[in-house]
């Protein structure tokens, strides 16, 4: 039912995991470029506006895992509007729907530049439908928080693209730590998915996976457990054939019975010579960046850090062997936050691990290499974080300006940044913010990622969200690179 200003979104429990575009024909051009990542755009023919766009989540990543004692654990599904001032023209008729069979609904009411939170549970991947003016600028993430006698740690990632090929990073050799693979085929035909777990000596035949058949609409969780000391910098390729898949990579870590932390991350940006980690906090614990070599050719890797002064606070280089993956200390970091920049002279593929504490209860957050973004961008952010904050933190490697709006209950706020070449913007964003949202001015290339922090009696809470380009036209089904 369309509602004139506000919306009526019903929400269903359960989450489930990635962002597919559109469902049915559409009304705009076909551009079929590429065999890679499918989104699937309805569009007005006339305004080439975005007519519906469709996302899912992964959802709680122990629900459906075998042997799991975590059936009912939680995850919050958090929906926001692109502000009216960074989307020219937008609409605010529409509806959003997030559904699940036999789940119990839930109604909240969002509106053009507003915001939305549904906490949702089970083994379930419902689709967040956004249709007409709400549709062009809509994003949506999923966050969670575990404390129990099983793990602790804050879980954010984004409902994003469906993967056709992508690489995930988070896993280890250490006692007590557990990866978990999440996958949804959000199409309406099977999709078989192969995941390549890589190490020091390639793939491991003993924990990947081949061959796993995803019926539409089915979502599955695989335990890839604990890896052996020959994957300590394990990283899961993951490929699919007849349909792409939503995903994320959770990695659990227990030291006995104290928890060294949880995070679930998304792919990271397609394989390449020149990567941008947009932001990792470093604490007395060092950041490590692990790297995965896809190609035939041994890498020659170089990992910078690069504080907000733009001063080079660690310059590490590494050879790493093809088909295998390693990982970078960035030891002697002063704590803080870093833009990290990792060069190669073949491609490879890259992410940041970084944790509160060097000891302790402490929490882990994986920082994917971002995505370019020359237009709209935005991220909508969890509430319940015991003493949370956001901080932004924005890149560019030729420098220039970045519109920069952020939602709170009480209304929005926008300014304008200037970004210096190869020297991170780090701004640290209201305690009750619910959404952030960019978009750089004409010509610019930017990576931003928001971090998240948290803090209680138990110790720090973190997680990292790199920030993803939002669709707001539809004139064409898009085939775009796959990240990770």
């Amino acid at each position: 039912m369309r509602v004139s200003g506000m919306v009526r979104a019903v929400v269903a429990v359960a989450v489930g995991g990635g962002l597919v575009w559109g469902a049915g024909e559409a009304t705009g051009t076909v551009d079929v470029t590429k065999g890679s990542d499918v989104r699937e755009l309805n569009a007005d023919s006339t305004s080439g506006a975005l007519q519906q766009a469709r996302l899912t989540c992964t959802g709680p990543d122990r629900a459906g895992a075998a042997g799991s004692v975590g059936a009912k654990q939680a995850v919050s599904v958090n929906g926001a509007s692109a502000p009216t001032a960074l989307l020219s023209g937008a609409g605010s008729d529409g509806s959003v729907t997030l559904g699940g069979s036999g789940a119990k609904t839930t109604d909240f009411a969002i509106q053009r530049g507003g915001v939305g939170s549904a906490k949702v549970a089970g083994d379930v991947a419902p689709q967040l439908d956004v249709r007409d003016g709400l549709a062009p600028g809509f994003t949506a993430s999923q966050g969670g928080l575990v404390d129990d006698a099983s793990g602790r740690g804050l879980t954010l990632s984004s409902c994003g693209a469906p993967v056709r090929d992508g690489w995930f990073f988070g896993g280890g050799a250490d006692k007590g730590r557990v990866a978990r693979l999440v996958l949804v085929n959000p199409g309406a035909t099977p999709a078989t998915v192969d995941a390549a777990v890589l190490g020091a000596s390639g793939a491991d035949a003993n924990k990947s996976v081949k061959g796993l058949v995803l019926a539409p609409g089915e979502r599955k969780v695989i335990v890839l457990g604990a890896f052996p000391r020959s994957l300590a910098n394990a990283a899961v390729h993951v490929t699919a054939t007849g349909g792409g898949v939503v995903a994320t990579l959770t990695d659990a870590w227990m030291d006995g019975e104290t928890p060294v932390g949880e995070a679930t991350s998304n792919a990271t940006a397609a394989p390449a010579k020149d990567l941008v980690i947009a932001g990792v906090a470093a604490s007395d614990a060092a950041p490590e960046v692990r790297v995965a070599v896809p190609g035939p050719d041994d890498a020659i890797v170089r990992v910078r850090a690069i504080d907000d002064s733009g001063a080079v606070a660690a310059d590490k280089v590494r050879t790493v062997s093809a088909g295998t993956t390693d990982a970078v200390t960035l030891s002697g970091l002063r704590p803080g936050k870093y833009q990290l920049r990792v060069t190669s002279d073949v491609p490879v593929a890259a992410a940041a691990l970084g944790r509160t504490a060097a000891s302790g209860r402490t929490d882990i957050a994986w920082a994917p290499a971002a995505t370019a973004i020359t237009g709209l961008t935005g991220a909508a952010l969890p509430t319940a974080v015991p003493g949370g904050r956001a901080t932004l933190m924005v890149s560019s490697p030729k420098g220039g300006a970045v519109d920069v709006e952020t939602v709170t209950d009480k209304g929005s706020s926008r300014s304008r940044i200037t970004v210096r070449s190869d020297r991170p913007v780090v701004q640290q964003l209201p305690a009750s913010v619910r959404a952030v949202w960019l978009r750089p001015a004409d010509d610019v290339s930017a990576y931003a990622t928001v971090l998240v922090d948290g803090k209680d009696a138990k110790g720090g809470l973190s997680a990292a969200l790199p920030l993803l380009p939002v669709s707001t036209t539809g004139t064409s089904v898009s085939m775009t690179p796959a990240r990770g």
